[in-house]
Order: C-alpha cells, then structure tokens, then sequence
C-alpha cells in the first residue's frame, strides 16, 4: 500500500506541475494514469480488506488464494 500511496503521489505532483505549465496535452496523457491509479489504489485496499477478514486464524485463506489465482 505504501508504494501504491508513493506512485500516487508521483502521478499528482507531475500532474500539478502540467496544469501549472498549462500543457494540456500532458495533463490529458496523465488522466489516463490518474484513472489507473484510483483503480489500482481501490483493488489494493479491497485486498487489503479480505486479508483483514481472514485475520490471524488462517481460515478462509484457502479462498483467497484460490480466489486470487483466477484473477486475470
């Protein structure tokens, strides 16, 4: 999650400094990694999330990793 927060904010700051510039070109080619970002940073915290509900017993892990294995 740590990374994900890092690439973020790597995204934001060049995206701040297109809009300043006024390039607008750029900023258009930046939305695209802003949407990926905001998709990316949603997935991981829902991962997160189950990971949370499987807790220190272990159940349920099974699921998730079987679960976890069909992602394409």
């Amino acid at each position: 999650m740590d990374h994900e927060q890092f690439v973020t904010d790597r995204i934001n700051l060049l995206m701040d400094i297109a809009v300043e510039e006024k390039n607008y070109a750029v900023s258009s080619m930046l939305q695209w990694f802003v949407d990926e970002q905001v998709e990316e940073l949603d997935t991981f915290r829902s991962l997160l999330a189950k990971v949370e509900r499987v807790g220190q017993s272990g159940k349920g892990l099974y699921l998730l990793d079987k679960e976890l294995a069909a992602r394409k």
